[in-house]
């Protein structure tokens, strides 16, 4: 195998206070490499000692080596094997100051084997990539190219802040010239600034970069928001800095009971469908309608049965009424969700929906609602069955805008009626209901209920903070009504309202299992979740964001993350399926070299304790064949002759319990 002696100049920089390009004193480096039947391409530079009887080589990065990339894989009709560069190098480096500087390329069936071993007419080259070229004379044995994998070496470029200049008079001083660029993708003119990672960032040519932190305003301490809720810190700047927002909170629950974001409470007992939340002059095309029901038959009293949340032309309707039912635009979905500005997951019971463009989000329970817009898109311009979202005093409002009294929103609720042809009782215009007394609570024998959790330990640092006697209102309410069918819906609509204002309540445990939060698969309940789960995409860990206010729900546990199709939770993002591989069979005098799937990839396992059999228990799955397919090869004999051999190659794969 020729070797090829090349030189590497690697410069070191002197001191500088101009502008200039910083003066460089050659030193030579010599460095030895090997490239099988080829002399056209320059390989990753690389050191190299040797003791006596032994070689090593290692390629030096002074970066962050990317994953092993194997995007194509020889077969009979297209025997080369191709790696190129041009089409990822952008995805493996993507950092505006960093550049793809080191290349390491080998053998998917020889790993950590030089490629100037192997038979073939490959090419290994920082610019390019790998490229193998089959040459049916030179190969001996091989009825095609190796299958190779390449991996990059993504490191920072020099960058320069001239000591006795300031960034702005470096940057005007710098002689502007015809094709003066940076070395970075994409090509970027000298003088040219932007803005990347928290940096901004001005080429001064080659590989000089200006390079100077955005600054931030101090964050000022935390403020108190007007109607109680906590503050969430939101970033501005493309996520460098953050400042501190109020948020306006609408509530529907129960029979049902609404909480408005001005903090009016009121009951609404009708079965029609009515606009709670709508833009007074639309800027962002968003409205939430709610579709009351009745809950019993026998008895007049409704239920928010589900929501239709209208954003940008896009309808979401959710029903967590008898029949769970969740559509964008008429047409059914699976969950997580993520399109046309919505993000949607699933949480056990909890149906979590967010627009993140204008950081709104609704929480669906059954019967339940929690509505939260921010100040900072919303302020002064939210009407329907919700209010206001405003600094100003709370105000009962019609739709033709009349202002009435604090105690006429179970009349002016009326008002937000919509057409709906699903409902042909309430397609009449709405009543234009006077304002009246409301109807008395009414009484039934006192006894003891899940309500009274309301009042005792579970909620006792949230009562120190917000006034939780309404919820216990509203549940011995819709227990005289409804005989403890809805009893849990108040509790839930205490329990978010204490998360709103930073306290988390542990109040399930408590309800004598009237109340349970089931979790299936692998998930676990947590009633105090601040960010959502890790999750896998494309084989890499994507971070959870954080959630407004602390979730409850089915999240998984500690250390683990949501697989690729987000149906189970992993320990890691390296999933079951199948790898081809190149493997030789051999019987007797005859052999072929074949391309074969084995199943590889980690599987989820678990360890517990079994009350039921009082031992531990072990759950261990493996990544096992799920279909596989018999083929056949033709031997090569030494003889001249041909030889059929019969295998099982694998299909495609599945996790398993052993």
């Amino acid at each position: 195998t020729p070797e090829v002696i090349t030189t590497t100049v690697t410069p070191t920089t002197t001191g500088s206070t101009t502008i200039s390009t910083p003066e460089v004193t050659p030193t030579t480096k010599v460095t030895t490499v090997s490239i099988a039947h080829s002399t056209t391409a320059a390989p990753p530079t690389q050191e190299t000692s040797t003791t006596p009887g032994k070689t090593t080589t290692t390629v030096i990065c002074n970066g962050v080596w990317s994953v092993w990339l194997n995007e194509n894989t020889p077969s009979i009709s297209n025997k080369n094997d191709v790696e190129l560069l041009k089409s990822i190098r952008e995805k493996q480096c993507p950092i505006a100051t960093h550049k793809v500087s080191q290349i390491e390329c080998e053998a998917v069936k020889f790993p950590q084997r030089p490629i100037g071993e192997s038979k073939d007419n490959v090419t290994c080259d920082v610019e390019k990539g790998l490229m193998c070229t089959f040459d049916e004379e030179a190969s001996q044995k091989n009825i095609m190219c190796l299958d190779y994998r390449i991996r990059v070496c993504c490191e920072p470029v020099t960058f320069t802040t001239p000591s006795t200049v300031s960034p702005t008079t470096a940057i005007n001083s710098t002689t502007s010239e015809a094709g003066c660029y940076c070395n970075q993708v994409p090509r970027r003119k000298c003088h040219e600034t932007w803005e990347h990672h928290c940096s901004k960032i001005t080429c001064l040519g080659g590989n000089t970069y200006l390079m100077e932190n955005i600054t931030c305003p101090s964050l000022p301490s935390k403020p108190k928001c007007r109607n109680g809720l906590e503050p969430v810190k939101v970033q501005t700047n493309n996520g460098c800095c953050e400042k501190w927002e109020c948020d306006c909170q609408c509530e529907v629950w129960g029979e049902p009971h609404y909480r408005t974001f001005d903090d009016l409470q009121y009951d609404f007992f009708e079965n029609c469908t009515y606009i709670l939340v709508e833009e007074k002059v639309p800027k962002y095309n968003f409205r939430i309608l709610v579709d009351n029901y009745f809950c019993l038959p026998s008895i007049p009293k409704s239920c928010p049965k589900g929501l239709v949340v209208s954003y940008n032309g896009i309808d979401v309707t959710i029903s967590t009424g008898d029949e769970y039912v969740l559509t964008v635009n008429k047409k059914e979905i699976s969950l997580p969700y993520s399109a046309n500005g919505f993000e949607i997951t699933k949480l056990g019971i909890i149906t979590y929906i967010s627009i993140p463009d204008i950081r709104t989000s609704i929480t669906a329970l059954q019967n339940a609602f929690r509505i939260r817009v921010p100040e900072q898109f919303f302020l002064d311009n939210t009407q329907g069955q919700c209010g206001s979202c405003s600094h100003s005093p709370s105000i009962c409002t019609r739709k033709n805008g009349k202002v009435e009294s604090l105690d006429c929103c179970s009349q002016t609720a009326y008002d937000w009626r919509v057409y709906d042809p699903k409902k042909p009782y309430c397609q009449l215009p709405p009543p234009d209901v006077p304002c009246t007394p409301t109807t008395p609570a009414p009484t039934c024998k006192p006894e003891e209920t899940i309500c009274d959790i309301i009042a005792e330990k579970p909620f006792e640092e949230c009562s120190k903070k917000i006034d939780l006697g309404k919820y216990i209102k509203t549940c011995h309410f819709d227990h005289c009504q409804l005989n403890s069918t809805v009893d849990c819906s108040s509790l839930e609509a205490a329990a978010m309202a204490c998360a709103s204002v930073g306290i988390c309540v542990n109040w399930r445990p408590f309800t004598n299992e009237k109340c349970n939060y089931p979790c299936g698969r692998n998930l676990v309940y947590n009633f105090c979740q601040k960010r959502e789960d890790d999750s896998c995409v494309d084989q890499l860990v994507t971070p959870g964001r954080n959630y407004p206010i602390a979730m409850e729900g089915c999240f998984c546990p500690e250390g683990m993350m949501l697989a690729e199709n987000n149906t189970k939770c992993v320990a890691t993002c390296d999933v079951c399926k199948p790898i081809l591989h190149m493997e030789k069979i051999v019987k007797g005098d005859c052999e072929a070299n074949v391309k074969v799937n084995q199943c590889e990839g980690t599987c989820f396992s678990i360890t517990k304790y079994n009350y039921d059999i009082n031992a531990l228990q072990h759950i261990c799955q493996c990544c096992h064949e799920r279909e596989t397919e018999e083929k056949s090869v033709k031997l090569q004999c030494k003889n001249g002759t041909t030889k059929t051999h019969t295998y099982t190659d694998i299909k495609s794969c599945i996790c398993k319990i052993v």
